[in-house]
């Protein structure tokens, strides 16, 4: 639904955006972080199967962990990072730097703890704010967005998922975060009324109309 040079625009602007997360994300840890958005797509709702983003993030299990916030005013809608269950916990665990002598990450296959959905609230603050904060630039004006919400996730194979249900638009930017040597396969997905997107995308579209008239 987006043509190449729409989707072109919105991966460079969102990059900056999520290297700018990545950057706040090394500090806090002391460790490096790198976080891509290689490829977006726009979606009607209804064709964004459970199947087809267990595909893109890598999910086997079912399980997903989801960190998520609400953002409004005159442009509004909901943006969610999603992880496999199994990378979240990865995650959190290089975050806390829970390791053994040897280097091997130490994994507990039971519910997280408090304390590793704070960790996972946080990474989900800091990531979705610049994204939706990306979003609020490109419009040229300022979101208000709530505190994110951490839940674990079951999503059936066979149904599409809930956290969609009496929505129009997804955009799904497929992510790729690294922390030093160990890479992580999640997605970023922001959901948008009819009106929302018309106006991101007539703003895209006068974006590159302006980028053309400076072309020899």
């Amino acid at each position: 639904m987006l043509n190449e040079m729409q989707q072109d625009a919105l991966v460079e602007i969102f990059n900056i955006n999520v290297g700018h997360a990545a950057d706040i994300l090394s500090e806090m840890t002391d460790r490096k972080i790198e976080l891509f958005v290689p490829d977006i797509d726009l979606l009607l709702c209804k064709n964004l199967t459970t199947a087809y983003l267990n595909s893109c993030i890598g999910n086997r299990s079912g399980h997903i962990m989801s960190s998520s916030v609400n953002f409004g005013d005159e442009f509004n809608g909901k943006a969610f990072l999603l992880f496999p269950s199994s990378q979240a916990k990865l995650l959190v665990s290089l975050c806390l730097r829970e390791m053994e002598e040897d280097g091997i990450v130490v994994l507990d296959e039971k519910e997280l703890l408090d304390t590793e959905f704070d960790v996972m609230k946080e990474v989900g603050n800091i990531i979705l704010n610049s994204v939706v904060g990306g979003l609020g630039n490109i419009l040229v004006t300022k979101l208000t967005y709530s505190l994110p919400e951490v839940e674990m996730l079951f999503v059936s194979s066979k149904n599409q998922l809930v956290l969609l249900q009496d929505n129009i638009y997804v955009l799904m930017l497929k992510t790729s975060f690294s922390i030093e040597n160990t890479r992580f396969h999640g997605a970023i997905l922001i959901i948008l009324g009819m009106d929302s997107i018309k106006q991101l995308i007539c703003k895209i579209d006068d974006m590159l109309e302006g980028q053309n008239d400076f072309a020899f």
